[in-house]
């Protein structure tokens, strides 16, 4: 079988997800080059995964200047930074796998997808949900009409108090200029599993969301301005937090004693949370209107003890309750016994966004072993949608929840 080769632009999180998952399948594909600006994790990540000095790069440009050097690029970098590495990296010949969000502006998320036909390259975007056990199988029930026509449908993200803390107040993505906005960088995937399930257009929106509580005037009396240096109990105390969780750590450090490196008050993830710079919305809102006179409803918030996600759906003939990392699903059929559906009895694999990520990755790989469209699951034709939607939402919050009819309409 003919290995295909990988590259990995931006090592954080997401990067380390797509080589472990490299690794995993050493006769299917792998790992020949990695960039990542943090010069820090460099031993850590050329031990880990073999990668030669001559094909570790800390600058992307430098990257590009060798020209392809391999069938596929992940470009799992900062969001402000895909739209310039994408359209250089189509140029180059690579096939992509895009992490979410394409990019944040709607003219530039346009042209990657006109690029990517006009030149003909596979494009994938990492909407690793629609390939979950969970979703295709909820997928499958609509299909059969188990549920009859669907009425309602609605999704909420719990993004966890601690994930909150870490990535979206102390954390990259703490600021709307220097990322995307929350609904988009975050929840970009929750609706488009909306929009995937009802395989209808959306047709207008309202969203309403805010800043309420990681805001300086809630910080609790006697708090400091860092963590290493408060008495006060806390569920968002940084070095309770990266004790207890070391690997969250590797963001943003790779020397294992939280106590010495939360004391450095340069560093953003040392910060109380109630006196950082932080500007995205902790909770948001979003109610749609699809066709068919089909309403949803999207929930994000930051109040929530697990990161998990949940959905419920109602039909004509019955109703749906689910929980991803509960990995159940729950069918009421109106005059009948319920039944649950228990997905670890479907697949044993919950790696990494409930086995989304491993899937996703294998099913573009072997798309391009064969020179083969790709999937409609992950196709950037087929994600775009999604992200005006995000959009959209944005805008409506930001004018106090008016209703907002689809952009992405008007570039049909």
């Amino acid at each position: 079988m003919e290995k295909i080769k990988i590259a990995i632009l931006g090592f954080g999180q997401r990067g380390f997800v797509y080589a472990n998952i490299i690794k995993e399948f050493p006769e299917e594909m792998e790992l020949v080059s990695v960039c990542e600006i943090n010069p820090l994790k460099k031993p850590l990540i050329m031990n880990l995964f073999q990668i030669q000095e001559e094909n570790y790069f800390t600058d992307y440009r430098e990257m590009f200047e060798r020209g392809k050097i391999a069938d596929i690029l992940v470009i799992a970098t900062m969001d402000q930074d895909h739209y310039e590495q994408a359209l250089a990296a189509l140029d180059l010949g690579y096939d992509l796998l895009l992490e979410k969000p394409i990019a944040t502006k709607r003219d530039e998320i346009l042209a990657i997808r006109n690029k990517a036909n006009n030149l003909k390259r596979r494009v994938a975007i990492a909407h690793v949900l629609r390939y979950t056990a969970f979703y295709q199988k909820i997928k499958e029930m609509i299909k059969e009409e188990r549920l009859g026509n669907i009425t309602t449908i609605s999704q909420t993200e719990h993004v966890g108090y601690f994930h909150y803390a870490h990535s979206y107040v102390r954390g990259n993505w703490r600021k709307t200029e220097n990322s995307a906005p929350m609904i988009l960088a975050k929840s970009c995937h929750d609706l488009d599993i909306i929009r995937w399930l009802l395989d209808k257009k959306y047709l207008a929106l309202s969203s309403f969301g805010t800043l309420s509580h990681f805001k300086s005037e809630y910080a609790p009396e006697g708090s400091e301005k860092y963590c290493y240096k408060c008495q006060i109990d806390c569920p968002f105390n940084a070095l309770d937090f990266y004790k207890k969780n070391p690997l969250w750590m590797m963001i943003f450090s790779l020397d294992p004693d939280p106590e010495k490196v939360l004391a450095d008050e340069n560093l953003s993830y040392s910060r109380c949370v109630y006196q950082s710079d932080n500007d995205v919305v902790s909770h948001q809102v979003v109610n749609l209107l699809f066709e068919d006179g089909i309403n949803a409803s999207f929930v994000m918030t930051a109040f929530s003890n697990e990161t998990h996600r949940s959905i419920k759906i109602h039909g004509t003939k019955a109703e749906l309750e689910g929980d991803l990392e509960k990995k159940e699903i729950i069918l009421k059929t109106y005059g009948k016994e319920q039944e649950i559906i228990d997905i670890s009895k479907i697949t044993d694999d919950f790696s990494y966004h409930a086995g989304g990520d491993k899937q996703m990755l294998l099913d573009f790989v072997r798309k391009v072993r064969k020179s083969e469209k790709v999937s409609g699951l992950t196709d950037i034709n087929n994600a775009v949608e999604s992200h005006f939607m995000a959009l959209d939402a944005e805008d409506s919050r930001l004018l106090e929840g008016k209703l907002i009819p689809s952009s992405y309409l008007k570039t049909l």
